[in-house]
């Protein structure tokens, strides 16, 4: 009887492990392939600039468009100068599809209040507009940054939410660094760990709902999200 229970305790074990292997590996290959469509779709334009390459993505959120510059093995645009500026944004000042300027690298340290370049290179360069950045002026969180249209002809810089101007997405300028490049080209691991984070988080907040679900708690973890409309 013993002897009988092992085996079946067995058999359902190895059932079990090959059910999650086989899993395992298709979620491996759907992520592949996800990921090398959602690249290679995103890329709408390129140029070469000074021993790099630039890639100009289509519209998403910051945080978007940061994953999508580390499928493509580089990270968003570094500006060290002023000619690097003028170079990206009279390339595609006009390309700028339905929102309002570019995002660059330029984010708020998961730390505190201070700006730190996505790769982790120091920051030597800034264009700020007028007035900028002045983080929603209390009223909402603005962590990222973006050449933007509407301040000058030259692109100066806004900070702006996650989602972008008024809450449209802004096109990306991803940047990679050619073979032979010194500079700096492992993204900041903070991007990373907030990237990691925040899909972990994801996955634990609906585990967390279909608990309340089955208990019959609907109302659990209710968004808290403002409706606040951004300003300029």
């Amino acid at each position: 009887m013993n002897m009988n229970k092992l085996m079946i305790a067995g058999s359902l074990k190895l059932r079990f492990r090959a059910r999650y292997a086989f899993f395992f590996t298709l979620m491996l290959i759907a992520l592949g392939l996800f990921c090398t469509q959602t690249a290679s779709a995103a890329v709408l334009d390129t140029l070469h600039y000074n021993g790099h390459t630039y890639y100009l993505i289509s519209e998403n959120t910051y945080e978007g468009a940061a994953a999508e510059s580390l499928a493509l093995g580089g990270y968003l645009t570094t500006i060290n100068d002023q000619g690097e500026q003028d170079f990206l944004w009279n390339s595609w000042k006009n390309s700028l599809g339905t929102g309002e300027g570019l995002w660059i690298g330029l984010e708020k340290s998961h730390h505190g209040s201070i700006f730190v370049w996505m790769n982790g290179e120091p920051v030597t360069f800034t264009y700020w507009a007028p007035g900028e950045p002045n983080n929603g002026f209390g009223r909402y969180y603005e962590g990222y940054v973006a050449m933007d249209q509407r301040f000058s002809s030259t692109g100066m810089w806004n900070d702006l939410p996650n989602d972008g101007t008024d809450w449209i997405s802004d096109r990306g300028i991803v940047e990679v660094n050619n073979p032979g490049s010194t500079e700096i080209s492992t993204p900041e691991v903070s991007t990373l760990v907030l990237l990691g984070s925040g899909l972990v988080g994801l996955v634990l907040r609906r585990r967390r709902r279909a608990r309340a679900a089955s208990n019959g708690d609907g109302a659990a973890d209710a968004s808290q999200e403002s409706n606040s409309t951004p300003a300029a």
